[in-house]
């Protein structure tokens, strides 16, 4: 999946928001469970190459964005990809799911989250560790 010039433009348009530098990490690996899609015929995809290539083309766009590659031996989660300091992004970025990878490397690049002061203050109330995931469908 080659990004159009179209996708270009519109992702450095977004990614010339950014106000610091973001590290992102993509780690690769075998998969528990190899990946088919019945977009693609019904056919097994390579997820890795597949998120390797769309990460890099992303991440290529901004000059503040910097990419380390890890590739695993072990079966696990992969591919993922870890934008900033802790927004993981597991599987493959592609369709829809390219917006969600773009807009979190534009928020790990903020100065200041992008929150209310009242919703900081409820999040500084908490006093033990949170785990929060968020699932995406294209429903």
């Amino acid at each position: 999946m080659t990004l159009g010039e179209r996708e270009q433009d519109a992702i450095r348009s977004v990614l010339a928001g950014l106000e610091g530098d973001v590290d992102v990490k993509l780690e690769l690996g075998p998969t528990a469970t190899p990946v088919t899609l019945l977009a693609a015929g019904g056919r097994e995809i390579d997820s890795n190459a597949l998120t390797q290539e769309i990460v890099e083309a992303v991440c290529a766009l901004s000059d503040r964005v910097s990419l380390s590659v890890v590739e695993h031996e072990e079966p696990g989660p992969w591919p993922r990809t870890t934008i900033g300091a802790g927004l993981e992004y597991l599987g493959m970025p592609a369709g829809y799911e390219l917006t969600t990878l773009v807009h979190g490397i534009l928020e790990a690049g903020r100065a200041a989250p992008a929150l209310s002061d009242a919703t900081l203050e409820r999040l500084a109330a908490i006093d033990e560790d949170v785990a929060i995931d968020v699932y995406v469908t294209p429903t």
